[in-house]
């Protein structure tokens, strides 16, 4: 598991071994990694690694983790559900680290389950407290609505990742993933 504290210093350290786990994944793969690799690259010893995780897989969970909570954050500040900002936000998510989401979408070695999981997650709560709010149907309904929508848009970003659509600007994605969206869901508008 990793390890959390608000001490400014822990948190340097930890944003160190991640860029260094990103920029070593990005190089050699996930498969080829070893803790003093990573140690090594961001400047630190084998113990203060160890100080913040207990495993190389424990920096990627902490990273699927964050994107789940960036995503609730970052829609959640809205005063009303807003299914262009959700977009906004998953779009400039992918582009900030754009290869390594490619990578980590393609790459049978990274846990793609962790990520694709925390992704739809993120989504799908976001809608439910949505339908929930509009007061929308039962319960029932609202959980599965929530989740056929968020596994849509969960895949239509991975199989944007890994080339599934081709060349098209994730952009277009998006917009035909609303449209098809909007035939059923009562929280898509185009």
């Amino acid at each position: 598991m990793y390890k959390t504290s608000d001490d400014r210093r822990f948190k340097k350290i930890k944003k160190e071994i991640r860029r260094a786990f990103i920029d070593l994944v990005m190089e050699k793969g996930y498969d080829k990694l070893t803790v003093s690799e990573i140690a090594n690259r961001a400047d630190i010893n084998r113990m203060t690694f160890y100080s913040h995780y207990e495993s190389i897989e424990d920096i990627f969970i902490e990273l699927c983790d964050d994107i789940e909570t960036e995503i609730v954050d970052a829609v959640s500040k809205e005063d009303k559900f807003d299914i262009d900002r959700l977009f906004e936000v998953l779009n400039e998510l992918m582009l900030k680290e754009i290869d390594f989401y490619r990578l980590v979408a393609d790459d049978s070695n990274i846990n793609i389950a962790l990520f694709r999981s925390g992704f739809k997650n993120a989504i799908s709560q976001l809608v439910r407290e949505n339908l929930k709010q509009e007061n929308y149907e039962s319960q029932t309904d609202r959980l599965i609505i929530a989740d056929l929508v968020a596994v849509c848009i969960t895949y239509s970003y991975i199989d944007w990742l890994t080339g599934e659509f081709g060349d098209i600007p994730i952009s277009e994605v998006t917009n035909i993933t609303k449209k098809m969206l909007s035939a059923f869901s009562p929280i898509v508008k185009t």
